[in-house]
């Protein structure tokens, strides 16, 4: 009986997951599959994908100092983007947790307001305000801390300033699910020891939520990476990531096989 009992949970654990598979295996396994196949093409100029299978394309971008510059700046300012969502996430999100029942609706809302609005309307939005005679600068040349308007477009800053605001707030979320999930209790049992505020947060509170960062994280770092609009729209197609590496080859030269082998790469 207990087999029986067994092998009908597994059959209906198998028949709910079922269509989950079959969705993911047509509309990302498949996909994948066909781009790594695509990689190993050589490049046609007249049918685009060739017949001959070939290890240039990846031999060309792992080569290159311009590609390796590439993943380097690509790597890079996702890093940083992922430091910088941890540097302000981190203190939203403890304050979001640690404020009344009736004000964190309110603020759990503010801090989703990025990711409700559209790429492409947030990046254009960030570019009328970090332009020359944008907002930013006019912050800065009124306080006098500059004599003249800073180059914040078309550079590194300017990416990475958008995409913290674009994909931060999948790190508060991550790192408030895990303060919800700190055992009072804890708290309790350390002021109670004689520990400080400050004391009880590094030992205790950092500690257990340290789960949240790295889920955050990994969100955050492979959504930067990953990110074509912010690059293509802030950077002005300046910033040379490989997304936008991915979009010239594939939209500008048609050359699928280095696009594949750029996808699979990254």
């Amino acid at each position: 009986q207990g087999v029986m009992d067994r092998a009908r949970r597994w059959t209906w654990l198998f028949l709910l997951v079922l269509p989950a598979v079959g969705w993911l295996s047509v509309f990302w396994m498949f996909p994948l599959v066909m781009a790594l196949l695509m990689s190993f093409r050589e490049f046609d100029p007249q049918a685009v994908v060739g017949l001959k299978i070939t290890l240039k394309n990846y031999i060309t971008l792992i080569s290159d100092p311009f590609y390796l510059h590439a993943f380097w700046r690509t790597l890079w300012i996702a890093g940083v983007a992922t430091a910088a969502s941890i540097l302000f996430g981190y203190p939203l999100a403890y304050h979001t947790v640690k404020a009344r029942a009736q004000e964190r609706p309110f603020l759990t809302l503010i801090l989703l307001v990025p990711v409700m609005l559209s790429l492409v309307v947030t990046a254009f939005a960030w570019l009328i305000l970090l332009g020359p005679s944008g907002f930013a600068n006019r912050i800065l040349l009124g306080l006098h801390i500059v004599t003249e308007p800073v180059q914040i477009l078309n550079t590194e800053l300017g990416v990475i300033i958008v995409l913290v605001y674009s994909f931060s707030p999948y790190m508060m979320l991550s790192i408030m699910s895990s303060l919800e999930n700190v055992d009072p209790s804890l708290l309790r049992a350390a002021r109670i020891l004689g520990a400080s505020p400050w004391r009880t947060f590094w030992k205790v509170t950092l500690p257990l939520s340290v789960p949240g960062v790295l889920s955050g994280s990994l969100m955050v770092f492979s959504l930067s990476a990953a990110a074509f609009v912010t690059p293509y729209i802030i950077g002005g197609n300046r910033v040379k990531v490989v997304p936008l590496l991915i979009y010239n080859f594939a939209i500008a030269l048609f050359d699928w096989p280095d696009a594949a082998a750029l996808c699979v790469l990254l």
